[in-house]
């Protein structure tokens, strides 16, 4: 069986509730409900005045999700996966990454070797 290639997620770019960017290199996904709380003027002045971190911006979805959660959701949402898809990408269970997205259940070491290794990345930003 031959496995798909990798797309970005398309379907989000028209979707009026979602900003997708591209930041380092790295593409991301953000409700707009989110971004609006953080708007800035465009001069320099206010730039330097008004930023903001990753962490405030991003707190509502990690009190709800745990950091881990929003992370890999994040990563399923940008590789344009459901969640049945990456489910068997990485060999769990849906109902299982459902609870991992959603702070119910720990990834574990094990699963994040496995998300590590598919995606290309370090597997120690899944382990809380």
């Amino acid at each position: 069986m031959s496995e798909h290639m990798k797309r970005r997620p398309t379907k989000y770019s028209s979707n009026n509730s979602v900003i997708c960017f591209i930041y380092g290199g790295k593409s991301y996904a953000i409700p707009k409900s989110i971004a609006a709380r953080f708007i800035i003027n465009n001069d320099n002045a206010s730039i330097a005045k008004s930023t903001v971190s990753a962490d405030k911006v991003f707190a509502d979805l990690i009190h709800k999700h745990t950091k881990a959660g929003a992370l890999l959701k994040g990563l399923r949402i940008r590789e344009g996966m459901t969640q049945i898809n990456f489910a068997k990408k990485i060999s769990v269970t849906q109902t299982n990454l459902s609870k991992m997205e959603n702070g119910k259940r720990p990834i574990g070491r094990t699963v994040a070797k496995r998300i590590a290794a598919k995606f290309n990345m370090d597997y120690r930003v899944f382990l809380e």
